[in-house]
């Protein structure tokens, strides 16, 4: 069955993030502090980021029970500025990648694990603005690589399995993908995105035009 969409994870192959705590403080000028790092406190982090995640906390309540968890090392202003600074911006090229993929008559998506904190920000881009549809975790309620987001995907853009390839950067992503007979692959986020996308589109038979600079 013919390729007919291409999709998109976002972080890591659409726009450049910060992949620590750590570097999203120092981004966003927060001085950095020590923070328990005991199991609990770990357990309890990782349960709001998964729930905000999923849209079962927004972006306030997020931010306060984060100081909370931290043990109020950080304020709650604090916290939205590292949060905020998460975002880098697009990687070069891949704008003009996707409204490329577009002309070429396919059509294009994102599938993310993102929240209501950043989604405005990421829609504001050009990339997601070229996109033809986009599709996330927290408006779902459903987070990869849970086989549940990418089914509900097929049914939102009305394709099979074998009808998409997609981008993620998280092999477990890619992994869960190719389960349900999506064509996944798993680009280095550390490298040219918008390259790695077009050669894994040149591999398979769809050869884009340079983009006029």
């Amino acid at each position: 069955m013919p390729l007919r969409v291409v999709c998109f994870d976002l972080g890591g192959v659409v726009v450049r993030i910060c992949r620590s705590f750590e570097e999203a403080a120092l981004a966003a000028g927060v001085p950095l502090r020590r923070i328990p790092n005991d199991a609990e406190a770990l357990r309890r982090q990782r349960d709001l980021v998964e729930r905000h995640q999923l849209g079962h906390l927004g972006a306030h309540d997020f931010h306060r029970a984060l100081a909370s968890a931290l043990g109020e090392v950080y304020s709650t202003d604090e916290l939205a500025r590292a949060h905020a600074a998460v975002l880098r911006g697009e990687y070069p090229g891949i704008e003009a990648t996707i409204r490329l993929i577009g002309a070429a008559g396919l059509t294009t998506a994102c599938l993310s694990n993102t929240n209501d904190d950043h989604w405005d920000a990421l829609l504001a881009m050009p990339a997601l603005q070229a996109m033809h549809a986009r599709h996330a975790s927290h408006l779902w309620g459903l987070a990869k690589p849970s086989e549940a987001i990418y089914r509900r995907f097929e049914r939102e853009i009305a394709a099979r399995g074998e009808e998409i390839l997609f981008f993620d950067d998280l092999e477990e992503n890619v992994r869960a993908a190719r389960s349900i007979g999506w064509d996944a692959v798993q680009i280095d986020h550390g490298g040219d995105t918008a390259e790695q996308v077009r050669q894994s589109l040149a591999d398979r038979g769809i050869v884009l035009p340079r983009a006029k600079c």
